[in-house]
């Protein structure tokens, strides 16, 4: 017969990494309180102090990690010339970004930031009927369709050779008549620009490759965030605790926050470097050599 309880206490419910259980400010906020000694000592920190070590330690974690990569449409006839356009139109004009399984919510819009999830950078800018994702009716496949058909049917296309001096042509060609559009992203002011801009009289569509930061909710689940948090709390706390280092306790003890203190500015230095060094959401290996 097992000694142990069969079912969890209500305020220990079980969490793994995909279903972690900090899903709040609130929750991390106890999580926090807890790692520091509560309910056992009182720790001299307030939910508000615990709060802006959230935001720190989000606001630093984004800068370096915590983004999704996201592909946006891109509608030439909203573009303005002169300005370019913003990464909220784009959102707006992707369906999978406003409408998500959950009703009211939305894919590209937080409401824990109230405001639209910012895009760190834009990695590709693809025309929608010529290149990207479908290439179906690209002048590639039908000119490897004209190879398939001299090989496979009888004396009809061209060869390897042909396709290669065809193929060299249409790269000259884009070059020289600027027929491949550069972008520029500003993140600050989340405005894409494209060059050559679009002629409104020739419109397209077209792929943007982005990386976008991650909802709130899902950045309070990261280890490193609330690791970091800890550590940032624990330097808040020695700081309350050294403007009274010669205070006596009951029983004669006296108040150490230097303990606190370099393990605090330890372990925050430790998170800073290996958030540097290359922090990246990894699944475990799934073979071993030896």
């Amino acid at each position: 017969m097992s000694v142990f309880p069969t079912t969890l206490p209500l305020l220990s419910a079980g969490s793994t990494q995909l279903q972690n259980k900090t899903s709040s400010y609130i929750d991390l906020a106890r999580r926090t309180r807890v790692l520091m000694g509560e309910p056992l000592v009182n720790v001299e920190i307030s939910d508000e102090q615990i709060y802006l070590n959230i935001d720190l330690a989000i606001e630093y974690f984004t800068k370096y990690a915590g983004y999704t990569e996201e592909y946006l449409l891109f509608d030439s006839l909203k573009y303005v010339n002169g300005y370019g356009m913003k990464i909220d139109t784009m959102i707006n004009n992707t369906e999978s970004m406003y409408t998500t399984d959950s009703a009211g919510l939305s894919g590209g819009y937080d409401y824990d930031l109230d405001s639209h999830r910012k895009v760190l950078d834009c990695f590709s800018f693809d025309y929608g009927e010529t290149t990207g994702i479908n290439t179906l009716f690209t002048l590639e496949t039908a000119m490897a369709n004209q190879i398939y058909s001299s090989y496979m049917i009888g004396n009809f296309g061209f060869d390897l050779v042909t396709w290669e001096v065809l193929k060299g042509f249409i790269d000259t060609r884009k070059k020289v008549l600027a027929q491949t559009p550069h972008f520029r992203f500003d993140n600050r002011t989340q405005v894409l620009k494209i060059i050559p801009e679009p002629i409104p009289e020739h419109s397209y569509l077209g792929v943007v490759g982005c990386y976008i930061e991650r909802p709130v909710k899902d950045l309070v689940k990261e280890r490193w965030i609330q690791r970091y948090v800890l550590a940032l709390s624990k330097i808040s706390v020695a700081t309350v605790r050294g403007k009274y280092p010669a205070t006596n306790l009951f029983g004669g003890g006296t108040v150490n926050y230097q303990d606190f203190l370099q393990q605090g500015i330890q372990e925050r230095d430790t998170l800073e470097a290996e958030l540097k060094n290359g922090y990246e959401d990894s699944l475990p290996p799934q073979f071993f050599i030896g």
